[in-house]
């Protein structure tokens, strides 16, 4: 067996020549990867250790292909390098590592020989041109979406050294890492819903993508990193951890949550339910085991929360927001009410101090016309001061237990807050809001009883974080699954479902016959020119042709073939800073030889998908001669560029061709101020190929991606890497599930992440992005490490 510290420092020296070579051709300009490069080769030079926190925090966030163009060869390929040079270099045989079961190094060896097989099938000896990195129809694609697999097996034996013998480096560095990750994937996730569509915003069907380019095609990049990492939050709040990293996790929840459930992704929903449901059977099951737990009180347990959910959904439909806020904290009161020994003695009269107060200073202040300025309403502000009042209460009752008075104004102001979310709601939605807010406050009574009859639940750090982890989900989950586009998206399910077993079937019909193909696929890269040449619809999907001729360097744009005869364009997009209000002069070379052919040019605000606040020029082409002409436009930028700077919508020049059967040449393209000043298109001549270029397909994704992972593995590897991949996957289920017992959070986490990921997979390929693949090759690795067995110490 190859033992790869033999040749360590030989492979570090051949990784290290790579990286210089590579980042010698990379084009960096207006873009920060140079100093974080030398930021990672610093910490590498400091600790070696640390690329497995740094590296999954990077690899999803660090996607410059929209400013580059580059998205064959990528930043992470860059990081890769640097990785593999500092860890090669440092291994050697006497290093106490994880272990691999040998019988996933089998399987492992399978998936292998069959993405060697895959590889050579999907590429073919053909002269690299400007054309090979730039174009998914081309045979480099095989090479592109294989390496994810590749750079995994090179990273294997280093993450077994540094996970540790004990697989302590996995829960010091490997899962904050993927933590990190989640954080720079949700705040960009944030950024993008803040700045395009708006944060509450839940009407509109724009789709965030956060930092993933390779969902310019569509795809679901983004739904299957957030199924694959934010179970991981789960490993720092289902074990004891410092209150800095609970508060942490609490905020990730929060953060990724938002991220996951603005979406709408069915798909993504689904992955939530089964990982929820996979991290809640853990410990249940073993609490169950350990008869801490029982049956009956789970059910108990279920049907509470669910009534619960009812309940703050109506709460919702009618109060809107400020009802839905007023009832979790109604209910976060109850939960902390019940915890504390109050005499019944003291509720009589609490509730008509509570009732007096109300009437009383609700009655001054809705008369007064201080209140009628809207300064603060007054079921605002009693709800306010009645909360206030509570919270200061189980502060101080953190230390001490409640005194007789202490009881009593906790009544008092818990009360308060039941009559003051009946006038919320009321204040907001009218008569008809009155009885979603009686059943709120009913529920929050029956939390009372309940927990003061038989002790469910103490107030302490687990569960204090259980309720703040809820209250986020809740506050997030009900507006979106009661937004009139999540109606939209379910309501369609059953289509969209039909339309995707077509194209299911479509993709095995334009697989080739024969033996070979079925056993060994039809190679990796290959469905987006099978799909061009072999679609049933006989479509023909635009193409983007990066040209010379005489030494002249053009793009060649050739407009998409609908059965239907229109759709989707296919757009070249370079980003551009442009400045609000102000005049621009565009300028470009167009050679057309079709009269039909017709170009669009368009100043847009955009960050993937979906343009905005678009300003159109329109060149009156010459008559198609087959010629060069020159074409000059005058362009007012107007709201485009406008914005304080973190809040900034980013600005793209787009270039889309249309007509029946045409296609147009485009050359030297100019955007400069209409006053003069420096050239903002960079590489306008198309001289350095698809350098700072790329291109979008914003609602036609059937043309570039199978759709389902295990299809896509047929597809691609055949019957040899779908099974061997199965197996390894079995395996490391079967292996997670065999630590149920253990009491560690690590079991859960690992299996409900590939779970989630693997759910997601069901509507989507996932591994055509390689990223995203890598990463989950990295996480399915890590679940198969085990530790090392301790060494026998010789007898005394």
């Amino acid at each position: 067996m190859f033992q790869p510290w033999i040749a360590g420092k030989p492979l570090a020296l051949l990784f290290g020549a790579a990286f210089f070579w590579a980042a010698s051709h990379y084009p960096f300009q207006n873009t920060w990867l140079g100093p974080i490069l030398v930021a990672y080769v610093v910490l590498l030079c400091w600790r070696r250790r640390l690329w497995l926190i740094a590296l999954p925090a990077l690899l999803p966030a660090l996607d410059l292909a929209p400013w580059t163009g580059w998205f064959f060869v990528e930043e992470i390929d860059l990081l890769l390098l640097a990785t593999a040079a500092f860890a090669y270099w440092g291994l050697n045989g006497t290093q106490t590592r994880a272990r691999l079961p040998g019988l996933a190094s089998l399987c492992m060896g399978a998936v292998t020989l069959a993405y060697l097989i895959a590889c050579y099938r999907g590429w073919q000896a053909v002269p690299f041109d400007a054309n090979a990195l730039s174009n998914y129809l081309s045979p480099y694609n095989s090479l592109r979406l294989g390496k994810a697999w590749f750079w995994a097996l090179i990273l294997l034996p280093v993450l077994a050294r540094d996970a540790g013998p004990a697989l302590a480096g996995l829960r010091q560095y490997f899962i904050p890492g993927m933590l990190g990750g989640l954080a720079l994937v949700s705040a960009a996730d944030l950024w993008e819903r803040i700045v395009f569509p708006g944060l509450s915003n839940f009407a509109s069907d724009y789709r965030t993508t956060a930092p993933f380019s390779g969902m310019h095609t569509g795809g679901a990049a983004l739904d299957g990193y957030l199924a694959l990492s934010l179970p991981f939050v789960a490993a720092w709040l289902l074990t004891r951890q410092s209150r800095p990293k609970t508060a942490a996790a609490l905020g990730l929840l929060a953060l990724g949550a938002h991220a996951g459930l603005t979406t709408f992704s069915r798909g993504l929903f689904a992955s939530f339910a089964v990982s929820g449901t996979i991290l809640a059977l853990f410990p249940l099951v073993r609490a169950l085991k350990l008869r801490q737990l029982r049956g009956r009180n789970m059910m108990l347990g279920a049907l509470v929360c669910g009534l619960g959910i009812f309940a703050l959904e109506r709460m919702f439909a009618v109060g809107g927001y400020r009802g839905l806020l007023a009832a979790l904290i109604l209910l976060g009161a109850a939960m902390a009410l019940s915890t504390w020994a109050i005499p019944r003695a003291l509720i009589p009269a609490s509730l008509l101090c509570a009732t007096a107060l109300e009437l009383v200073v609700g009655g001054l202040l809705a008369s007064s016309d201080w209140a009628a300025e809207g300064i603060f309403k007054p079921p605002y502000l009693l709800f306010s001061l009645s909360a206030l009042t509570f919270g200061a209460l189980a502060w101080s009752a953190r230390w001490r237990a409640l005194s007789r008075g202490g009881a009593s104004v906790a009544l008092i102001a818990f009360f308060c807050l039941a009559a003051n979310t009946l006038w919320i709601a009321r204040h907001w939605g009218g008569s008809a809001a009155s009885a979603p807010a009686t059943l709120i406050i009913a529920f929050a009574l029956l939390l009372v009883v309940l927990n003061a009859r038989k002790r469910l639940w103490r107030l302490s750090r687990t569960s204090l974080s259980f309720a703040v982890g809820a209250t986020a989900i809740l506050v997030l989950l009900i507006p979106v699954s009661s937004s009139y586009y999540a109606g939209e998206r379910f309501s369609s399910t059953r289509g969209d479902f039909d339309e995707r077993l077509r194209h299911w079937n479509q993709v095995l019909d334009m697989m080739d016959g024969g033996a070979m193909t079925a056993a060994f696929g039809m190679g990796v890269g290959k469905f987006p020119v099978t799909y061009f040449w072999r679609n049933p619809m006989r479509e023909t999907p635009a193409t983007l042709d990066y040209r010379n001729e005489l030494g002249n360097g053009f793009v060649r744009l050739t407009a998409p073939i609908y059965a239907r005869g229109y759709g989707e364009l296919l757009r070249l997009l370079q980003r551009v800073p442009l400045q609000p209000g102000t005049n621009y002069m565009l300028a470009l070379d167009i050679r057309r030889d079709k009269p039909q052919a017709r170009l669009y040019i368009n100043l847009c605000a955009r960050l993937l998908l979906y343009q905005q606040a678009c300003v159109a020029a329109d060149p009156r082409l010459l008559p198609a001669d087959g010629q060069w002409h020159r074409y000059e436009q005058p362009l007012n930028s107007g709201g485009l560029g406008a914005g304080v700077w973190p809040l900034r919508a980013p600005t793209q020049l787009e270039l889309a061709a249309e007509g029946e059967r045409s296609a147009l040449d485009i050359d030297n393209v100019s955007l400069r101020l209409a006053s003069g000043g420096p050239e903002l298109i960079r590489n306008g001549g198309f001289s350095a190929a698809n350098d700072y270029w790329f291109f979008s397909s914003d609602r036609h994704h059937l043309p570039w991606h199978v759709k389902n992972l295990a299809l896509n593995l047929y597809f691609e590897l055949g019957w040899l890497g779908l099974t061997s991949f199965g197996a390894l996957l079995a395996l490391a289920a079967a292996r997670l599930l065999s630590r149920r017992g253990d009491g560690r959070a690590d079991a859960p986490v690992y299996l409900a992440a590939l779970a989630g990921f693997l759910t997601v997979g069901l509507f989507d390929s996932l591994l055509d992005v390689p990223r995203l693949a890598l990463l989950f090759f990295l996480v399915l690795f890590a679940s198969l490490l085990s530790p090392s067995p301790s060494p026998e110490r010789p007898p005394s």
